[in-house]
């Protein structure tokens, strides 16, 4: 049987590049990511839809495409809700984004030219304002845009999915420590650390600071979900 050229389709009609549900989704996986969604927060179509101002039918394939990646799970009331976390998956995702995280931070020190230095600078000087503010989901949002910044200079857009697809597992849980000015002061200087390896070109320097800045942040949330196991054990007592 013969071929047909593809010049032989019909006429069809043109496509919008970017659906509703499509966009629903990437605001949704983003407000994951940078823990604009903290644990617990329940996720309903009719919520969804009215928060973004759309139809309930784009809404329902976004989160049905977040519940497929495992970044939603079934909660209480039809509703949807960030999967909770156990400190054996937390020293998991720490291990895990340590070595994955760190090799793209240094090899982005010898890629990234002065002026996404300079971008990358005009971030960290925005997330020291808001944290000094005490403007914690400001900050989430700065600090998620901070390593993202470095990340699309060091890997492909196959380990910048994977790097993502951890966030969404930690970026809800980092509400339960962000708050607390004296974290976000902490972490603010894993986060000069990096800014000032990455200027000095400085691979090694910018993967140390990488790996501080989650071990910091990996510390204080086990110190939290062990506190709250062990209220929960109290209670149940």
């Amino acid at each position: 049987m013969a071929t047909r050229s593809t010049t032989d389709l019909p006429a069809l009609e043109l496509v919008a590049r970017e659906t509703m549900a499509g966009r629903v989704y990437a605001q949704l996986r983003q407000a994951i990511m940078s823990g604009r969604i903290a644990p617990g927060q329940l996720l309903s179509l009719r919520s969804v839809a009215e928060a973004v101002g759309s139809s309930t039918m784009p809404v329902r394939a976004a989160l049905t495409r977040l519940q497929a990646e495992g970044a939603l799970i079934d909660g209480p009331g039809r509703a949807l809700m960030v999967p909770p976390m156990t400190l054996e998956l937390l020293e998991e995702l720490r291990d895990v984004r340590c070595a994955l995280e760190g090799a793209v931070a240094k090899r982005a020190a010898s890629r990234m030219t002065r002026a996404h230095l300079e971008a990358l600078q005009a971030i960290f000087d925005t997330m020291n304002a808001q944290v000094e503010a005490g403007d914690a989901p400001a900050y989430l949002r700065s600090n998620f845009g901070f390593h993202i910044a470095i990340y699309t200079h060091g890997a492909s857009d196959l380990t910048l999915a994977t790097i993502q697809n951890l966030w969404m597992r930690i970026g809800p849980f980092l509400n339960l420590v962000a708050p607390d000015i004296p974290h976000m002061r902490l972490s603010m200087v894993a986060h000069r650390l990096i800014v000032e390896a990455l200027w000095r070109g400085d691979g090694e320097g910018a993967r140390a600071g990488i790996e501080k800045d989650i071990g910091d942040a990996a510390a204080d949330l086990r110190e939290r979900l062990q506190a709250c196991n062990k209220d929960g054990a109290q209670a149940s007592a």
